[in-house]
């Protein structure tokens, strides 16, 4: 991160606007994110949305109709699987290049859903929060209104 010239007030806030801003950019990527993939023998699609939950199943060509139940359900499980795998994949490069950590996404899927308020932020962000509590607290206190 570029470190902007200014008082130590404004670098701070400079500082968790830039990491504020990123965490936005990957948290809207994240809740884009879906995958379609197809099984192994190509019968079947599944795609799955952002959270891993299935928003599509797709039988490509007609070959589903001379399958077994039990086969067919073993393709469908493992569409849906490839899927769900490779958008965890998918969400952790997301994070990786945001230089982002799990720890700040709530249940399910790393990285997808909602933040979770009790989630610990990370140290350079907790440190940003900190040392802006400190300069208001200290601006605050020896404040003299103008007489």
């Amino acid at each position: 991160m570029n470190t902007p010239s200014g008082s130590p007030p404004e670098r701070v806030l400079a500082d968790f606007a830039e990491r504020y801003g990123a965490l936005t950019r990957v948290g809207e990527q994240l809740r884009r994110l879906s995958v379609t993939a197809r099984s192994r023998d190509d019968v079947v699609e599944a795609t799955v949305d952002a959270d891993g939950c299935p928003t599509g199943i797709r039988f490509v060509d007609r070959r589903f109709r001379e399958m077994a139940a039990p086969e067919l359900g073993d393709s469908v499980r493992e569409a849906l699987t490839t899927a769900q795998t490779e958008l965890s994949s998918r969400a952790t490069a997301l994070m990786t290049a945001a230089n982002v950590r799990p720890l700040l996404w709530g249940p399910g899927l790393q990285g997808t859903g909602s933040a979770s308020p009790l989630a610990p932020l990370p140290a350079e962000l907790r440190e940003a929060v900190t040392a802006l509590r400190d300069f208001v607290c200290d601006a605050v206190s020896n404040y003299r209104a103008p007489s």
